[in-house]
């Protein structure tokens, strides 16, 4: 409801609940009153779920709220639809629930509790006659059945324990039914492997791999987040693959394929090792990843896949492809995301390329405080959704499409030829994958043959089925022919399974192969995947000899550094771990220069543990870089992180270092204490449009690259964005924005960030009934407190009663602020431009 800025506080306030009593009538009146068990006094319920004129979404379609939870009906956070059209819902804390919609689907006639006992129902999935149910506290994976025709679940059976270790909420979640009528369980990583899953599993025996883990880190807990396979009777179990976090659910496309949706930690933004929410394509083995603490691996390591589609910060729930619905072109082909956090459900339209696929994204629906918990398609080709969730007030909706096809928002794209053959490219890459990922599980030479010219492929999700294909089988069988490949990307590949398999008595062979790499002409990517196998060599082969050790100097040393950012992190690791000379000054060098506080903080970690290499100078200038990154902003745990560092860095420090370093300490021991963060880069000049826009045609030529790289820092742009390999996840990537936009797009952007808000990083404002006017995102949702973050970095939030938010509006302000090149000379400002409009890419004319 729009209440009038003119209005008083107090008007606001009885109009407000003359409102709800109105509107909780016309629910009873709607939603019938009849249960065959009610609900229980000591579960949530009995409030308002967001109403729909709260909720937006693209032109054509419909929201309807059939049922806000009532008194003791609990929060809803798993759904499915049985066989006579009924919702079935699992609760947050204990219980299964059934309702029963009324013939027009426009409210729910009855509501039933079936079962009471099993808790925290995150997965619930009806299929081939039975209920299946995770249920994440009563650690189990249980099977629920109607033996006795009388319409109630008598039989609720045991199918598999899951060691749930209940730390951090990442227990068992989402089932889903597979095209080979299989079940697919997905586990966050507080969950192991359950006993009895098959040894030949296509994923198996998760390693940390760090060459120079973090002593903090719990790198004795291998625990990941992973995907299980099962039959009906839940007899056979399978780990088809793992290295995530906490993925909720599970969908498969119309092809066949498999996705999730798996969660960030958030509290390590502004870290190196934070990674993004992210859609990833599920294969066979696939690795993604995911370890704890500061151990999680960078996307471009060669034995784990990457990301489909990262989304920032969010809080990923329900999953479902549009083609179980009836939602026209294009949406009919779309996979729909819920976020909790942020209470929207993301469309993402996919392209094939090579054996997966690339992705777009944009919001679909979103609300304010709209905990979206699961959704799915029901048997009238609607999309339903519930809210619900740490027992925040659940609601049960209903999106139609009411408009003609041709009304769809975004319009469908129009076969042509060359999109028919990329999707018979595609889809033969795919068919081959399949192929030989049938070797992941099978013993049979064969394999070697048909995966070994896959070792060479571009695509990397072929390469990398190729690899584990061959990894599978005899050594013996392969072992030579790997030490004897000569196609770099062949070898690289080839070597990698080699080394993975960590027999010592291969390590002088396999590194004499590496030796034939042709290192310095090799692409970044390329290069990333050689160091890789450098690294795998001495974590699961072990400590390399005298000999070998010179020999892997001689040929990395020369490399550092090198013109990539990631080709750096990895060959300061190597130098680091072999003791290269001069590696702590060439290392204090990049953190000095570095624009992004990741990059800076990377090489920070790794060098404050060592006691060795360092020179007076060396000294000096990491412990002023240490000063001056009192500056750098972050989540929860960004302060423990640079603790350390600093904890680290003293401990190596002898008597005499702490004598020559003791007013630097001191500082630090000061701004540790009053906690106060240095201030941004200093004010120069509150510059305006039509100064800036006129100066515009001074940006095409003879502007500065590195000057505009250090603007780009200056500015804070790389705070939140990321442009190549610097910069952070949490905001749109900037790689390719030049691409898109002219000078004066880019410009207006800058300096008028609010003129046009890209929809996926809009924030909510919420008017209280005080008057209050509140602008952030949801960042928790609880039964009667909305948690409101108003400033990502850093973090800052504030905590809202339910019942004191009078209306929730889309905000007309950017999370970006305005002002940011008014720490900018007038040459940083066109350097950056230019920055910006090349990509970073200093062969770009306006550098000539």
């Amino acid at each position: 409801m729009e209440i009038l800025g003119s209005t008083s506080p107090g008007h606001r306030r009885g109009l407000r609940k003359w409102w709800l009593s109105l509107w909780l009538l016309l629910q009873i009146a709607l939603s019938g009153v009849h249960s065959k068990v009610n609900g229980d006094d000591d579960l949530p319920g009995g409030g308002q779920a967001t109403p729909v004129e709260s909720i937006t979404l693209p032109s054509g379609f419909k929201a309807q709220l059939l049922r806000s939870a009532r008194q003791g009906e609990g929060s809803w956070i798993s759904m499915t639809f049985d066989d006579h059209g009924r919702l079935i819902l699992g609760r947050d804390t204990r219980g299964i629930v059934r309702l029963t919609l009324t013939d027009n689907r426009s409210a729910v006639e009855g509501f039933e509790v079936l079962e009471n006992t099993l808790l925290h129902c995150r997965g619930i999935l009806w299929t081939h006659g039975s209920l299946y149910v995770c249920a994440t506290d009563s650690k189990g994976f249980y099977r629920l059945r109607d033996t006795n025709a009388d319409d109630q679940f008598d039989c609720v059976e045991l199918l598999k324990p899951l060691d749930y270790q209940s730390r951090y909420g990442h227990g068992t979640n989402q089932i889903v039914l597979g095209p080979d009528d299989m079940l697919y369980v997905v586990s966050g990583n507080d969950v192991a492997f359950p006993e009895g899953v098959a040894k030949d599993s296509p994923y198996r025996e998760p390693h940390d791999d760090h060459l120079l883990p973090e002593p903090r880190d719990a790198v004795q807990d291998v625990r990941v987040g992973h995907v299980l396979k099962t039959d009906l009777d839940g007899k056979s179990w399978e780990v088809i693959a793992g290295g995530f976090r906490n993925p909720f659910d599970l969908a498969f496309n119309s092809a066949g394929e498999l996705f999730t949706y798996d969660a960030d930690m958030e509290w390590d933004v502004g870290l190196p090792w934070y990674r993004p929410t992210r859609l990833n394509h599920i294969v066979s083995g696939g690795e993604y990843g995911w370890r704890w603490g500061t151990g999680k691996w960078p996307e471009y390591f060669a034995d784990s896949l990457p990301s489909t589609l990262d989304t920032g910060l969010s809080s990923p729930t329900g999953l479902e492809f549009g083609t179980r619905g009836s939602f026209p072109s294009p949406y009919r082909d779309a996979l729909f995301m819920g976020d909790w956090q942020h209470g929207r459900i993301l469309q993402v339209s996919m392209s094939p390329q090579g054996a997966s696929y690339t992705c777009e994204y944009g919001v679909f629906l979103e609300g304010g405080a709209l905990n979206v918990c699961d959704l799915t398609f029901g048997p009238d080709g609607a999309l339903y959704f519930i809210t619900g969730g740490r027992g925040s007030q659940s609601g049960l909706y209903r999106i139609s499409y009411d408009g003609v096809e041709g009304d769809a928002a975004i319009a469908a794209v129009a076969a042509n030829d060359e999109l028919v053959q990329r999707d018979r490219d595609a889809a033969a890459a795919r068919e081959l994958r399949h192929q030989l990922e049938e070797f992941h599980q099978r013993s049979d030479a064969s394999g070697i043959d048909l995966a070994w010219p896959y070792l060479n492929s571009e695509d990397r999700w072929l390469r990398f089925a190729a690899r584990l294909a061959i990894e599978r089988q005899q050594p013996a069988q392969w072992r030579d022919r790997a030490l004897s490949e000569t196609r770099p990307r062949a070898s690289t590949a080839a070597l990698l399974a080699l080394a993975r398999l960590g027999r010592a008595e291969d390590q002088t062979a396999l590194l004499n192969a590496l030796d034939r790499l042709p290192l310095e002409s090799m692409g970044s990517s390329e290069l990333l995947d050689a160091l890789r196998v450098w690294e795998l060599s001495f974590i699961r082969q072990g400590s390399p000899s005298a000999t070998d050790r010179v020999r892997a100097l001689a040929r990395l040393d020369t490399l550092y550094p090198h013109s990539s950012n990631y080709v750096n992190r990895e060959l300061c690791r190597l130098l680091v771990y072999l003791q290269a000379p001069d590696v702590i000054p060439r290392s204090v060098e990049l953190i000095r220069h570095a624009i992004s506080q990741e990059d800076a903080i990377f090489f920070s970690q790794l060098v404050a543990r060592e006691s060795k290499g360092w020179t007076e100078a060396s000294r000096e200038a990491f412990f002023d870089w240490l000063l001056a990154a009192r500056r750098y902003q972050g989540g929860h745990l960004f302060g423990d992180a640079m603790l350390h560092i600093r904890e680290d860095a003293i401990a190596t420090l002898t008597s005499a270092d702490k004598l020559h370093l003791q007013s630097r300490l001191d500082q630090l021991a000061s701004a540790e204490s009053d906690g106060q963060a240095l201030p941004q880069s200093p004010f120069v000049k509150q510059w305006t449009w039509d100064e800036l826009a006129a100066e515009l045609p001074r940006a095409h030529q003879g502007r500065s690259w590195e000057q505009g790289r250090v603007a780009l820092a200056k500015a804070s742009c790389v705070t939140c964005h990321r442009i190549g390999e610097q910069g952070s996840f949490t905001g749109p990537d900037l790689t390719y924005v030049g691409h898109r936009f002219d000078e004066r797009a880019l410009l207006e952007s800058i300096m008028l960030p609010s003129k046009e808000i890209d929809e996926k990083y809009r924030l909510s404002r919420y008017l209280l009934d005080n008057g209050t006017v509140i602008t952030g995102r949801p960042a928790g949702v609880g039964a009667n407190v909305l948690t409101i973050e108003t400033n990502t970095l850093p973090t800052q939030t504030i905590q809202v009663k339910r019942d004191e938010i009078e209306q929730t509006s889309q905000a007309d302000i950017s999370p970006m602020p305005s002002g940011l090149v008014n720490v900018l000379t007038l040459d940083e400002v066109l350097d950056l431009i230019a920055y910006l409009k090349s990509g970073g890419d200093p062969g770009a004319s306006s550098y000539r």
